[in-house]
């Protein structure tokens, strides 16, 4: 790895771990509305990618479940949950992405996995029970737990997209994106309808500059340069080169909660982050050792 494809690789980490700061701030500290936040967001990344939208006949089955995966369910349950778990917390139980993508790969693909990975994802559920314990006391008994349930739902769905996606053949990432966006809208916007109110509060004047950087972080450089610059780092780099930046992103994460947002980090926490960390690079070694030049790479990363 050069010097340059390493700073490329930790700006797509930074950014990543850095986008739980954002959307906590925004969702809870501003008041947006989450799945209002994430249908516009969607909305602007399926217009901004109008140019790449393209029908792909035999492939469209995957490409709609992958878009229910990853531009539409895993916001709505991601989103909603930062408004009861903290950034730190959201950015670990995330990672459980990896092995919920393993155990759909045994029971939809029929692959065999060995004992190292079924450690490995032992571990790292294991250690998301263990962050559900550790609530920090300035948000315990108010829906904590809940939240990190809809984190590990945020990342099951991933998991089902990543599955779908992996089928898809001859489809470029800006045309998947593409599709993600306008699927996204079309699922997260009735739900912020039916489910949400005061959306138009995010326009407030108090408010509403800080909403649009917000959204240009989540769009342009969440979106667009870090999912960009990923598959370039794909294209150059063996994808087991490029797959522990999830890891990296982590631990981003949870620094930017706590020294940005000044979460605490209490030590069942710590000791839950640990044990699922563990679990996660258990498995990204297991991965490396078994990854063939022709693996799809969408498998490997998570879409924050």
């Amino acid at each position: 790895m050069s010097l340059r494809e390493f700073c490329v690789l930790m700006m797509v980490c930074t950014i990543w771990g850095l986008h739980f700061v954002v959307m906590k701030f925004t969702i809870v500290d501003m008041g947006v509305p989450p799945l209002f936040y994430a249908a516009l967001r969607m909305s602007c990344l399926a217009l901004l990618l109008i140019p790449f939208l393209k029908w792909h006949t035999g492939q469209m089955k995957p490409i709609l479940f992958g878009g229910l995966g990853f531009g539409a369910l895993n916001y709505a349950f991601m989103f909603s949950a930062m408004q009861m778990t903290t950034a730190s917390a959201g950015a670990i139980t995330i990672e459980l992405y990896m092995p919920f993508s393993i155990i759909l790969s045994v029971l939809i693909l029929g692959e065999r996995i060995g004992k190292w990975r079924i450690a490995g994802s032992a571990l790292a559920f294991a250690g998301v029970v263990l962050i559900g314990l550790g609530a920090p006391p300035e948000v315990a008994g108010q829906g904590f737990i809940l939240g990190i349930v809809l984190m590990a739902f945020a990342a099951m769905s991933e998991a089902v997209g990543a599955i779908s996606v992996k089928s898809v053949k001859s489809v470029s990432p800006m045309q998947l994106l593409a599709w993600f966006g306008i699927i996204g809208s079309c699922v997260l916007w009735p739900l912020s309808v039916v489910l949400e109110d005061q959306q138009l509060s995010a326009f407030a004047p108090e408010t509403r500059m800080n909403f649009g950087l917000a959204m240009i972080y989540s769009t342009l450089l969440v979106s667009l340069l870090a999912h960009g610059s990923y598959y370039w780092l794909l294209q150059r780099l063996p994808i087991h080169t490029v797959a522990p930046s999830g890891l990296m992103t982590t631990v981003i994460g949870v620094a930017g909660g706590l020294f940005i947002l000044g979460e605490k980090l209490t030590p069942i926490l710590f000791f839950g982050a640990f044990i699922t960390l563990s679990g996660i690079a258990i498995i990204l070694w297991r991965n490396r050792e078994k990854t063939t030049p022709n693996e799809p790479a969408i498998i490997t990363e998570t879409s924050l």
